[in-house]
């Protein structure tokens, strides 16, 4: 719920900056036109800005101390080929993949607020990130073919993620990291869980069939 109100304040906030931007630019007096022009040609890029921020924003979801993220399902199609299924968590959405390798891991985009946001009660938010396989074997994991899959749109205009990163260095309202699950064994029928923690991202097994892959891997 929280990433909707950050959504719902840019926007309002890229309409307020629009509302002003019309108006200077629409008045007839040349006398301050172009101060005027200027000002309304900074407000509509401020509103620009700010309607691509709420819309970036958007597309991150509230993270509790320890939540299920996805679950990941495995078939086997052939000799280290398998059909990964992955259901979001957020939405319920199948995501049905076709994966190279042994192994699997999901990666995920996090933002943590600090300071006067983190008072306000913002909890932090995660974006799923891509999915990607793995070889046991050094020479396969040189010479066969690799799988990566993008599990989110790309933000528009420009990367909210990286900039609030970037910021982190200078304001220290919010921290921007990437989390990594452990590369896990893909099985016949296995189903795993994916979860995001204070700590980072675990995957942990969610039947008979995953529990044994970890075993006879480990």
């Amino acid at each position: 719920m929280h990433y909707q109100w950050i959504t719902v304040v840019f926007a309002l906030a890229s309409l307020a900056a629009l509302i002003v931007a019309l108006v200077l630019l629409t008045r007839r007096n040349w006398f301050t036109g172009w101060l005027m022009g200027t000002g309304g040609l900074l407000a509509l890029a401020a509103a620009v800005v700010l309607a691509i921020t709420a819309i970036n924003a958007n597309g991150y979801r509230p993270l509790n101390e320890e939540y299920t993220v996805a679950t990941v399902s495995f078939d086997r199609i052939d000799n280290q080929i398998f059909k990964a299924s992955v259901v979001m968590q957020s939405s319920g959405t199948e995501m049905p993949f076709e994966i190279a390798g042994d192994l699997w891991q999901i990666d995920a985009r996090v933002i943590k607020w600090k300071g006067p946001l983190a008072a306000f009660g913002a909890q932090p938010g995660y974006k799923l990130d891509r999915l990607q396989g793995r070889y046991y074997s050094l020479e396969d994991e040189q010479t066969k073919a690799r799988s990566i899959y993008a599990l989110s749109n790309p933000d528009i205009g420009f990367d909210l993620w990286s900039v609030l990163r970037g910021l982190s260095r200078h304001v220290d309202w919010f921290d921007a990291e990437y989390g990594s699950a452990t590369f896990l064994p893909m099985a016949d029928g296995a189903q795993f869980s994916v979860r995001l923690t204070a700590s980072g991202m675990i995957a942990r097994p969610e039947n008979e069939l995953a529990e044994q892959a970890v075993r006879d891997w480990q």
